[in-house]
């Protein structure tokens, strides 16, 4: 298993990342309701500053929801993990931690979980180096997929085109393992440094050949359950592998 931060920034050349079948990392994202989004940012600053936080290997993202359908959700928490050894690792330091308690407190009164799912990385065409990004804005398609291996073929297939080559960020392909009340089984993400870099990239993708021909190979074994929109508010790198 390649660490999450090696895997990625060896990776700057806009090369496809496969590890045949074994995932790329892992992550668990949850959507809150967020009254007090600075009251938020301050408690992940304690934390993220306190022994458990610079001991924890993974890297929590906290994003403001620009778009997402019927969800009451004004943010999202990503929480990345370079491997199931490295989340077991964090959770672990978190169970037994007087500063993970004192942060959740915090959170209580200012964010109202409604959603939360976990999931794997499985393929990534990567540009940017995800922990430097700044501003991050990205569009998350949500599927149902039938048949895993002709999906990810055609998807390998628009990885390899002129127009997803030439997206200025980054590309996933990623799996539910445990997704609640969340719809679909896998998802894949745009990620630019611009709304208008992100929309102006992903309409180029979509009217191109190789969009047509990726919706031909998979129109039926996958359908589209949601699209979601947001841009970063601040992630916070890891200073422990």
């Amino acid at each position: 298993m390649k660490k999450l931060t090696t895997s990625i920034c060896l990776l700057l050349s806009c090369l496809i990342l496969e590890t045949n079948g074994e995932p790329l990392f892992f992550g668990q994202s949850y959507g809150l309701v967020v009254s007090d989004p600075a009251a938020f940012v301050a408690a992940m600053d304690e934390y993220r500053a306190s022994e458990a936080g610079q001991n924890s290997p993974a890297m929590p993202v906290l994003v403001q929801n620009i778009a997402n359908g019927d969800y009451s959700s004004t943010h999202q928490v990503s929480v990345f993990y370079p491997s199931t050894e490295a989340m077991d690792r964090s959770l672990a330091i978190n169970a037994s931690s007087p500063d993970w308690a004192k942060f959740q407190g915090k959170l209580r009164g200012v964010a109202t979980p409604e959603w939360e799912n976990v999931y794997a990385i499985q393929m990534a065409r990567v540009k940017k180096d995800p922990t430097t990004l700044d501003n991050a804005v990205s569009i998350v398609y949500s599927m149902t997929v039938k048949d895993v291996a002709t999906y990810v073929s055609a998807f390998d297939a628009l990885l390899e085109s002129d127009e997803a080559k030439a997206f200025p960020g980054n590309i996933y392909l990623g799996q539910n393992i445990a997704s609640g009340n969340v719809p679909g089984t896998h998802f894949v993400t745009f990620v630019a440094e611009s709304s208008g870099e992100l929309i102006d990239h992903v309409m180029k993708i979509q009217a191109s050949p190789a969009m047509a021909a990726y919706a031909q190979a998979v129109a039926d074994v996958r359908r589209v359950e949601a699209t979601n929109m947001f841009r970063e508010v601040k992630r916070w790198v890891p200073t422990s592998n």
